[in-house]
């Protein structure tokens, strides 16, 4: 049973992995580096531990824009799947498109998540990409971008802010922007 009452949807890439096809965008091998397809996947460091803590606080999903084909294996490396409250991809994202720019982008509608009988509340959002979370920016926790480096040490540094939302018991009346400059302790 999770410490917490929350559901914590963690986003995949360049939040917890950096997948490329370009294999010459990592020119520093890392032993924890893998293949999928034709991507070279890179865990961020600490990806594994930072989950498996989440999972002993909160009931824990994974929301990417990517195809499940592509996240399963990939998660499978990090995580026991059968973990997971849920591994959702692309068919669960929405699809819009900027009027201003013609451009298509992915949105995750939170408004999924509830009809599966979770308050929102009680739904805390990490991701690299605010725009993805454009109906529920009160949910987000903006993680940074990860692009490969070794020596990235984010996800630990988010642990602590996660444990303090656990214990509210609104998690979208916290002003969530800026939460890794605050000053810790």
């Amino acid at each position: 049973m999770p410490r917490f009452d929350k559901l914590l949807v963690l986003d995949l890439d360049e939040t917890l992995v950096y997948a490329t096809d370009e294999f010459a965008e990592l020119p520093e091998p890392s032993d924890d580096d893998f293949i999928v397809g034709p991507y070279l996947v890179r865990p961020r460091p600490g990806a594994s531990a930072f989950l498996a803590r989440c999972l002993e606080w909160f009931e824990v999903g994974v929301w990417t824009a990517s195809t499940r084909d592509y996240a399963r294996p990939v998660l499978h490396r990090l995580v026991e799947l059968e973990r997971l409250s849920f591994l959702w991809g692309r068919e669960r994202c929405t699809w819009r498109t900027d009027m201003e720019t013609r451009e298509g982008y992915w949105i995750k509608d939170i408004k999924k998540l509830r009809r599966r009988g979770y308050a929102r509340s009680r739904i805390i959002v990490v991701d690299d990409t605010p725009r993805k979370l454009e109906r529920s920016y009160g949910n987000l926790v903006r993680a940074r971008a990860f692009f490969g480096a070794l020596d990235d040490r984010h996800l630990g540094e988010l642990l602590p802010y996660l444990e303090s939302l656990g214990e509210l018991a609104d998690v979208r009346r916290v002003e969530k922007r800026g939460w890794s400059n605050a000053p810790s302790g």
